[in-house]
């Protein structure tokens, strides 16, 4: 099934564009949610028109994004935790501990956008990747040392 994509949907594609997904996957997760349209005649022109719209969102979009990593690449996170002699955490630190340290250095970003697989559960130096737009990713440097 053809349909048109009315936001960026990972792994899929980007505002806009025409993609073929299972007629299911259409229908129970994409159109309920407002992701994508029927791929008409008349929605693909209504697309097309509103296209240069949509590049000078994104161009702006990815503009601010660029911004904050410059500005993440600048910040450097210091975590006191408790620790055993071993190196190992009494409990972790996680996307959300991340999150209110970035708020007190004044960066405001949120959950989603800071990708963690798993919580930290040792100390040492890590870095913290951060996607803030579809083409822009950043880094945050994180130091996790006994407290």
């Amino acid at each position: 099934m053809e349909v048109i994509l009315l936001q960026h949907v990972d792994n899929l594609g980007r505002r806009g564009e025409v993609v073929k997904v299972r007629p299911g996957y259409a229908r129970n997760f994409l159109m309920p949610r407002g992701l994508v349209a029927a791929a008409t005649a008349g929605a693909k022109r209504r697309v097309e028109q509103e296209s240069r719209k949509f590049v000078a969102q994104d161009n702006r979009a990815r503009d601010e994004a660029n911004a904050v990593a410059e500005k993440l690449a600048a910040v450097e996170l210091t975590v006191p935790v408790k620790a055993d002699e071993d190196g190992k955490l009494f409990g972790s630190v996680s996307v959300l501990d991340v999150q209110h340290l970035l708020d007190a250095q004044g960066v405001t970003l949120e959950r989603r956008q800071i990708v963690l697989d798993q919580a930290f559960k040792q100390l040492g130096d890590f870095e913290v990747p951060v996607k803030l737009h579809l083409d822009v990713r950043g880094t945050i440097k994180l130091h996790i040392v006994r407290e």
